[in-house]
């Protein structure tokens, strides 16, 4: 046996290996998601062509779609007007209910503080109306209360110059005004408290009957009429308007600080 028929059988044989052909990698399963993904960018990309040119394309309206649209843009410029127009009367109108709510309030203060003045000046003008005050503002006591000449003198008599002013002591009413026998120009006055004085031998008289007087307030002068020796005042007080009730001046005189 030969070489040459040796080899040639020696390959024909079992142990001949034989090659099986190649699957290209691009269809491999390793490379299959690859190409899928792929293939999805592809359409994506393909679908957002086609939307752009959709897009693109010019949308015309017809005439009367065109008046439609201006009719409504004009709809809501008008409605966006007088939804401000609104806005801006409610924010005046909460403005001005706010400004007449401060009003009152002032208002309210004000009153509160004129009410209070008003009090306080009312207060005191009673204060002063019921204060006390001299006759006359310097006096001389020429005779005294009591017995005198064989008869009770029912007052005091204050030397002071004819014409001297004489004052209303407080606040009260005149009850009496004018010329009465021995007394000559007399005034009664009675006082807020119930007292009564008599000023007796004036000279002159400035008030008249039922006028209301004030402490200070000029009723007449000192005089030297009637039954009299001299200018002086004769202050007298009672107890009553109904009937002749004397009584000394001068502790009357003491308890409204007078003496």
């Amino acid at each position: 046996m030969s070489s040459r028929s040796y080899t040639g059988r020696h390959y024909a044989g079992r142990h001949r290996v034989q090659r099986r052909a190649r699957t290209p990698r691009a269809l491999s399963p390793g490379f299959v998601l690859p190409t899928v993904a792929a293939a999805g960018l592809v359409v994506t990309a393909t679908g957002a062509s086609m939307a752009e040119s959709a897009t693109a394309q010019p949308f015309e309206l017809t005439s009367s779609q065109s008046a439609m649209v201006r009719t409504q843009q004009a709809a809501d410029v008008e409605t966006g007007a007088e939804l401000a127009t609104r806005r801006q009367d409610a924010s005046i109108q909460s403005a001005a209910l706010q400004g007449r709510a401060e009003a009152k309030v002032r208002a309210a203060r004000a009153a509160e503080r004129r009410a209070a003045q008003v009090a306080k000046a009312k207060a005191e003008a009673e204060k002063q109306a019921k204060k006390w005050v001299r006759p006359i503002g310097i006096w001389n006591i020429t005779s005294g209360y009591g017995w005198r000449w064989g008869k009770t003198h029912d007052g005091i008599d204050l030397g002071a110059p004819t014409g001297t002013p004489l004052s209303a002591m407080s606040k009260g009413t005149v009850i009496k005004a004018g010329w009465e026998d021995s007394f000559g120009y007399k005034v009664e006055i009675k006082y807020w408290d119930g007292s009564i004085s008599w000023y007796g031998h004036m000279s002159r008289v400035d008030v008249t009957a039922g006028q209301e007087v004030m402490p200070g307030d000029r009723v007449g002068l000192v005089g030297n009429t009637g039954h009299s020796f001299g200018s002086h005042l004769h202050l007298e007080f009672q107890k009553t308007t109904a009937s002749d009730t004397p009584i000394d001046p001068v502790p009357w005189l003491k308890d409204h600080g007078l003496w």
